[in-house]
């Protein structure tokens, strides 16, 4: 397998870069042979990760980190061959610290940026650009030499769970990619041209912390392994060492990230850092993983009580959020250190979440004591429980869910648990039969088998379309209750990732084709006319997020001679030189791609094909 060097910052006397490996590839880090031109390297290679097998113990080699002398890069790039065996794997040597100045460098973070005005030039009107600068936006590491992989390897490893690369996708989802790739620029802020100064189009990710609030390091690496794109695999880096040093290590805050002002665990997360370690092996990003992992173990709040099998209590916080969170936090610490408690207590949660979601109504009050809600296939709790409303409201976060997908199909890897299949079958019919309703011009009462109105390709922007709701939950008379809002048409994205899982356990479990369910022939057919629903919403959500006018390139000299007497005020109202895909609020960057992506491959997995985006497949009497 070759891999690309090159030469992102000068200096440093030590090439070093971090290797995921496919499972089964290798059993030890010195079977490995580095090849430069074709002659062996003396390279020291170290394993930084390994794979575990269901009882917690190690069966391979998951990464490894090579050094060698940077001598050998002669010019600005350097293509070395790495083989799974041939014996050179450790040259004796030993390994460089990341954080040192031999292997990395401090890095900035900026964003082009110039202030216009518009002028009047022989006749005619045009914006004039003034000098553009670097907009200083966090400080972290990066490496000094920037190692890329050929096309689609790192999906391939399965280090950020099931992905595909970007020329892997089906036709009809292939929407997702793109905007993956416009999103990405612009929460990077690589634009076409410089940007607008203005605080509301540069928006600090340290002032407005929210940003990292659905793992934004896992973002901009899903990002790499989807597009291939080393720009933005740099930028991951960057963003990623950024957050490993605002995770606590020490105090009653250890394992919490402390951008947020308040301490706040569910910015607490931990798939992004494990994979940079593996593609870097920042030792910064290890010790943040382990502290993330034992905060969750040992958090009282949440976890612990639940991995006793029920929730803390009537009146305490409980969301879905908290729950995928933490799970993903025990699975990657785990496996980031080999720790078996982190097993086991992820094992404990996934005990009482099987419970959860398929229990009885016995089941139910062990779970969640003191509350009376009847089962219906998803993580009931109270509305009081949820801080949005009461405590005799049934509540469950459909869209919320989604974070629960990848840490369930890892562990689901790990562990061959056939319960991982039945959550997400549960969770799916949850979606269809209560947790979705039509939207507009606003949130209809109805659900994807009952709609209210017709599917109209002519209604333009108010064309239905399905979305999943923030809250909803059967009452104990059997009546539904729903607490949508306005803008959960912004989380059709991530509620592919569910439809999608679900999808692929129906499949496992062969019953694929049975059960007819409302105009479809099968439980199957209904889901993946769903999937469909969701996806056409998405991709509306992308769309409606572009804002081409932004792009001072498309103002014309008529145009802009209406804003000639206040420029100033004319280029702000418009937005002229604001990021062209809308990143607003920051985090909806990664809860739109961190789950989305997921889809892919497991709808691959399944045998499900998509050749283009179907809506409409259910339909009012009376509709034409």
């Amino acid at each position: 397998m070759t891999v690309r060097l090159t030469r992102a910052v000068a200096g440093g006397s030590v090439v070093s870069f971090g290797l995921p490996l496919p499972r089964g590839a290798v059993r030890d880090a010195e079977e490995m042979l580095v090849l430069a031109g074709g002659e062996p390297v003396a390279a020291t290679i170290r394993e930084t990760l390994a794979f575990h097998d269901a009882a917690g113990g190690k069966e391979g080699t998951r990464a490894v980190v090579i050094q060698f002398p940077a001598a050998l890069m002669t010019g600005e790039t350097l293509d070395v061959e790495v083989r799974w065996a041939g014996g050179n794997g450790d040259a004796g040597g030993e390994i460089v610290p990341f954080g040192s100045d031999e292997v990395s460098a401090a890095s900035t973070a900026t964003a082009r940026t110039a202030t216009r005005t518009i002028a009047q030039q022989g006749g005619s009107y045009a914006l004039v650009e003034g000098t553009a600068e670097e907009l200083p936006l966090f400080t972290s590491r990066e490496p000094r030499v920037l190692a890329t992989f050929p096309e689609g390897y790192v999906a391939r490893t399965g280090l950020l769970g099931p992905q595909v690369a970007a020329a892997e996708v089906q036709q009809g989802l292939g929407f997702f990619s793109k905007a993956l790739g416009d999103f990405t620029s612009s929460a990077m802020y690589r634009e076409s041209y410089a940007l607008n100064p203005d605080p509301e189009s540069v928006m600090d990710p340290i002032e407005d912390y929210s940003a990292w609030l659905y793992d934004r390091c896992a973002t901009f690496l899903t990002a790499y392994s989807h597009l291939g794109d080393a720009e933005v695999l740099r930028h991951g880096y960057q963003n990623c060492s950024y957050y490993a040093g605002k995770i606590a290590l020490s105090g009653e805050n250890r394992g919490i990230f402390t951008g947020k002002p308040d301490p706040d665990t569910k910015y607490s997360h931990l798939r992004g850092l494990y994979a940079y370690y593996a593609l870097t092996g920042d030792e910064a990003a290890f010790e943040a993983g382990q502290a993330i992992a034992e905060m969750w173990r040992d958090d009282p709040l949440f976890v612990v009580p639940y991995r006793e099998g029920h929730a803390r209590g009537i009146d305490k916080l409980w969301t879905e959020r908290l729950l995928g969170t933490s799970m993903e936090g025990l699975y990657y610490g785990h496996q980031l250190t080999g720790e078996v408690s982190f097993r086991d207590a992820l094992g404990e949660m996934v005990d009482t979440a099987y419970r959860h979601v398929t229990g009885d109504a016995g089941a139910l009050g062990e779970v969640n004591p003191g509350a009376s809600f009847p089962p219906q296939s998803c993580f009931v709790h109270s509305g009081e429980q949820h801080a949005d409303a009461m405590a005799n409201d049934p509540w469950c976060s459909p869209w919320m869910s989604a974070m629960l997908i990848e840490p369930l199909l890892a562990w689901e890897e790990q562990t061959g648990d056939e319960r991982v299949g039945t959550i997400f079958i549960h969770l799916t019919r949850f979606l269809r039969d209560v947790g979705t309703s039509y939207f507009t011009n606003d949130l209809l009462n109805d659900s994807f088998l009952s709609p209210s109105v017709c599917d109209d390709p002519s209604a333009g922007e108010n064309r239905r379309r399905l979305v999943p709701l923030y809250g909803a939950g059967i009452r104990p008379d059997g009546s539904r209750a729903t607490f949508g809002e306005w803008d959960d048409w912004q989380h059709c994205a991530d509620a592919t990732a569910i439809t999608a899982a679900g999808l692929r356990a129906l499949k496992q479990a062969g019953i694929y084709e049975e059960g007819a369910v409302g105009p479809f022939a099968s439980e199957g057919e209904a889901l993946l006319a769903m999937h469909h629903e969701l996806a056409a919403c998405a991709e509306r959500g992308f769309e409606n997020a572009t804002r081409e006018r932004r792009d001072p390139a498309n103002w014309t000299s008529a145009e802009l001679a209406a804003g000639a007497g206040d420029p100033a005020g004319f280029i702000a109202q418009n937005r002229i030189g604001f990021p062209s895909h809308v990143n607003m609020p920051q985090r909806r960057y990664s809860w739109w791609f961190n789950y989305a992506l997921l889809q892919h491959k497991l709808l691959a997995q399944a045998g499900i094909e998509v050749p283009e985006i179907v809506q409409g497949a259910v339909q009012p009497a009376g509709c034409p």
